[in-house]
């Protein structure tokens, strides 16, 4: 009798503190079907919108090349994707490099932490034979370097992964010297220890923030202007889905690792993604294609094919 009544009086606490929270959103002016709904029902309450989907390359790709290469953005773009995933760090002279760890050791046949190798000492090294011996020379590129193989065939999405308290500014001068304020798509990945220092980046550039919670969601779309935001498969759920759309903003799905897969893509589908982040763009391409949801072009700033991409096919703007 005794534990009926605690667990009676916690779900009148869990009801009580969702109602408040809920009480809160609508007096900021915010939908609360995200936060007043079950899992399952808010997944009911979902369905696929037919607008098309851009195939991210995490990495570029990590399964069919060496993982922040030119050979893998390369790779990428020829299976499909047209956005392509990169990590962003700075070495000890202050260049912005692609590199996922803080050390070079395990994609390079070097030793030592970026931050306190120089930009000639990361480039001596070999990104490539680790991979397979077909890669054998392949170097690590700068943001730079990376930025002119894409430009015209793809988006970029830069994860940041550290830099100074200025990387915002420095990025995008870097950016707009490669000509990326012409309207062509730049997302910026930032977590939320570095999401003040990338605030000051340039509207013209897209802050990507990860989901958090409801309020953060609502305050993110009415304060800093986000209009793209990142959910983790390992956190995914419906109900942050529905607040990421509910709020106005376009879904950056992840899928990578156990939900690879056609369970994950059509997951993501039906949560509104706009974008799909995959390590399996064998299967995540073919998938889209099959239902004439891939965008193959370039996209612009405002979702549609850039007027300087390769491909011809006109993708629909978001609906915010």
């Amino acid at each position: 009798m005794e534990l009926r009544r605690k667990s009676s009086r916690r779900a009148r606490a869990a009801a009580i503190a969702a109602a408040l929270l809920a009480s809160i959103i609508t007096a900021a002016g915010f939908s609360v079907a995200s936060t007043s709904m079950s899992e399952q029902a808010t997944r009911d309450s979902m369905a696929p919108t037919g607008k098309p989907v851009i195939a991210v390359g995490h990495r570029g790709t990590l399964k069919f090349a060496p993982e922040n290469t030119l050979a893998a953005h390369d790779k990428a773009i020829e299976m499909g994707a047209r956005a392509i995933e990169m990590d962003v760090r700075m070495t000890a002279d202050g260049e912005f490099i692609l590199m996922h760890d803080p050390w070079v050791n395990r994609t390079t046949n070097g030793s030592g932490l970026v931050s306190q190798m120089t930009l000639a000492e990361i480039r001596s090294l070999d990104a490539g034979s680790w991979f397979s011996k077909e890669f054998a020379g392949e170097s690590v590129p700068t943001l730079r370097e990376a930025l002119r193989n894409i430009k015209g065939r793809a988006a970029v999405d830069i994860d940041f992964k550290s830099g100074p308290d200025d990387s915002a500014s420095r990025i995008a001068k870097i950016l707009d010297e490669e000509g990326f304020n012409d309207g062509s798509l730049v997302t910026v990945f930032v977590r939320a220890w570095h999401y003040n220092r990338m605030k000051p980046l340039p509207a013209r550039y897209v802050l990507r923030p990860h989901y958090q919670n409801p309020l953060e969601t609502a305050r993110a779309a009415r304060e800093d202007r986000v209009e793209i935001m990142g959910l983790r498969r390992r956190g995914f759920s419906f109900v942050a889905a529905r607040s990421i759309s509910d709020n106005g903003l376009a879904l950056f799905a992840n899928v990578m690792g156990r939900a690879d897969n056609e369970e994950g893509f059509s997951d993501s589908l039906r949560a509104g993604a706009r974008f799909i982040q995959t390590d399996r763009l064998d299967l995540l391409v073919p998938y889209l294609r099959e239902r004439s949801l891939l965008v193959e072009c370039a996209p612009s700033r405002e979702l549609r094919c850039h007027e300087d991409s390769a491909d011809a096919l006109t993708i629909a703007s978001a609906e915010r």
